[in-house]
């Protein structure tokens, strides 16, 4: 008689205890942003918190493997809408644009884990290549670490790009067919611009941080520099008269204008959240130099509270009762961006009220 013996199940191998750690982290972390938004909640509203929560979750996703972001993602979405959005202490989601809201979290960290996850498994391979090519030849070997890195960090940006970008471009064209007065659309759209805005600012430090900032530059007009900073900024602008002085004797200049226009954006943004409502903004433009052009934003503003003025261009620094919803991330942008085009920019409190930021970089003027 023949005895079959049945194979052993295969041992299921316990979770690393880093990632266990991640989940603790996660929750920790979560535990303590819910605390925090709750006692602000008067202040700040629900759509506050949320952003919170993204952006933790965003953070997270950076650093930790899969499962515990997504678990992260799950646990904010569901303390959102039990703790803070009316109904409160309910499931039940009464307004759509808490709908939306709730769904991001879900994208949010679907995109994240599986970016992150991709992009592990691409550090391994090139790992395991690049040690066998040292063996052989370290000088080349080490050439080819520098390039590849270069290519992931460049698929890294992009992949991240597409994937964060994509659910907020179409929630962007579908209030566009709902029309801006639906009050939810209204609410809908400003929670979606300061969620854009975040990514934008997080892929943008990232560029800046990893030299992958390369200027192009090229001929163009200042005043089309102007148009191109103020144009992502119409509504901002609207309670804030923009003056523009001095473009008319600036020649053709020769500089990278999408770079140029992103960081003057990032400091007229900055003016319009410090700015009292009805104050103007002025934007003085002029060559100091045969090859050097100076740019002076001033606004009429509180000017620099002195605990902020020596870390201002600081990531994540905020000056004290700064609107809800910024990143700390514009200014640190703006002086990335200048420094990669061999350039700086500088703040002061005017004597008057108000500050005044400072651009400079050097540039070629076409001669007549």
């Amino acid at each position: 008689m023949h005895v079959v013996t049945p194979k052993p199940r295969a041992r299921r191998e316990p979770l690393p205890v880093h990632v266990v750690g991640q989940f603790s982290w996660g929750l920790t972390i979560l535990f303590v942003l819910a605390s925090v938004c709750w006692v602000l909640l008067p202040y700040t509203g629900s759509t506050f918190s949320a952003l919170v929560f993204l952006l933790a979750i965003v953070l997270a996703g950076t650093r930790w493997n899969r499962g515990p972001v997504l678990v992260m993602g799950v646990a904010s979405a569901l303390v959102w809408n039990f703790i803070f959005i009316p109904p409160r202490f309910t499931l039940h989601i009464a307004k759509p644009e808490d709908a939306v809201m709730f769904g991001m979290f879900f994208v949010v960290a679907l995109s994240m884990g599986h970016l992150i996850t991709q992009l592990r498994e691409r550090e391994s391979a090139l790992e395991c290549t690049h040690r066998e090519q040292e063996k052989l030849q370290e000088a080349k070997h080490r050439a080819e670490i520098a390039a590849e890195a270069e290519r992931l960090h460049r698929t890294l940006l992009d992949s991240v790009s597409h994937e964060l970008k994509t659910p907020i471009t179409i929630i962007r064209t579908a209030l566009d067919g709902l029309g801006m007065s639906n009050p939810f659309a209204v609410e809908i759209d400003t929670a979606t611009r300061r969620l854009q805005r975040i990514v934008e600012n997080f892929l943008e430090i990232t560029r800046v941080e990893s030299d992958a900032v390369k200027p192009a530059p090229d001929w163009c007009e200042f005043l089309d520099v102007i148009h191109a900073a103020t144009l992502p900024l119409q509504r901002e602008l609207l309670l804030h008269p923009l003056r523009i002085i001095g473009t008319e004797n600036l020649p053709l200049l020769k500089l990278d204008s999408r770079l140029l226009s992103q960081a003057l954006a990032n400091v007229l943004h900055n003016a319009t959240q410090h700015a009292p409502a009805g104050k103007g903004i002025e934007v003085h433009a002029a060559l100091a130099q045969e090859d050097s052009l100076e740019i002076c934003v001033r606004d009429h503003g509180p000017g620099l509270p002195p605990e902020i003025e020596e870390r201002l261009f600081e990531k994540f620094a905020r000056a004290p009762g700064a609107p809800a919803g910024g990143t700390g991330l514009g200014l640190a942008i703006s002086r990335g961006l200048m420094r990669a085009m061999k350039g700086d920019i500088t703040a002061r409190n005017l004597p008057q009220g108000g500050t005044e930021f400072l651009l400079r970089l050097p540039v070629v003027i076409r001669q007549p």
